[in-house]
């Protein structure tokens, strides 16, 4: 299987992200695998500070340069 881009990749998971959503620490993670990571804690996965809130917004940018990329490979 090919390759994908080390910043497509979900920093909990690992795996090429699908439903990409921004948490409040700013950082870009596979919608699941936060959303787990949630259940058992507040805090953000990348810096284990304490989070302000636990929104998920929806990362379209991101998104769209993963399908754009699985195009063309």
């Amino acid at each position: 299987s090919e390759s994908y881009p080390d910043e497509f990749a979900c920093p909990i998971s690992y795996e090429l992200m699908q439903d990409p959503v921004i948490a409040s620490d700013g950082h870009t993670y596979e919608r699941s695998a936060i959303a787990a990571w949630f259940e058992r804690r507040r805090t953000s996965p990348i810096t284990n500070e304490d989070l302000p809130n636990l929104d998920l917004v929806p990362a379209h940018a991101m998104r769209s340069l993963i399908a754009r990329w699985l195009e063309t490979n």
